[in-house]
């Protein structure tokens, strides 16, 4: 008993320690960020604490009368004397060349209507029945002969051949050895998933 007592102090004594070494960790990172940010500690007095700035003793309406005033000081010095207006007109009576803004270069696609290059529809009467159409007859005829298919070589299965096919099947389901190995094949060529 006095063993798990021991343990018990021990786990207390180990927690009371991480929970002072955090908690004194806690106050020291308060207090570096306090000096950062030029804010007072809490334990300063009130006295000695910077005082905040007072209002301007000026008025928004001087204020705004200094701002004009500067404004037309640097407007009258960076713009040069104004010269005497040009005349309307050449000395030959014909009126002043003027420049023309320029069309503003855009790159959306213009509005344009593509041109087909296909001949027109003439209008057709589906009454009427497309004209027949004949081969000359001094044209050969088309008469090649079909290509040979599989099919057209196979001859056509008799009585007699199917007798032999099922006397074949039958022959291999009297053998177990046939037997399995129809089995086997039949798991290896079966789906997964049918």
């Amino acid at each position: 008993m006095p063993e798990k007592l021991q343990t018990l102090l021990l786990i207390f004594i180990g927690l009371l320690a991480f929970a002072v070494r955090w908690w004194k960790k806690a106050k020291e990172t308060m207090q570096r960020e306090a000096q950062e940010r030029r804010l007072p500690s809490p334990k300063q007095p009130r006295s000695a604490r910077p005082a905040a700035p007072g209002l301007p003793a000026t008025s928004f309406e001087e204020l705004l009368k200094q701002m004009q005033a500067q404004n037309q000081q640097q407007a009258s010095t960076s713009r040069p004397p104004l010269a005497s207006a040009p005349p309307e007109t050449t000395p030959g009576g014909r009126p002043m060349p003027r420049e023309k803004a320029r069309a503003p270069r855009s790159l959306e696609r213009p509005e344009t209507r593509p041109v087909s290059l296909e001949a027109p529809t003439t209008a057709r009467s589906l009454e009427v029945a497309p004209p027949v159409r004949q081969r000359a007859s001094t044209l050969p005829r088309a008469t090649a002969p079909r290509p040979e298919d599989y099919w057209s070589r196979q001859a056509p299965t008799s009585e007699l051949s199917r007798a032999n096919t099922r006397r074949h099947v039958t022959d291999l389901l009297r053998n177990p050895a046939d037997i399995r190995a129809a089995f086997v094949l039949s798991e290896i060529f079966k789906r997964k998933y049918e």
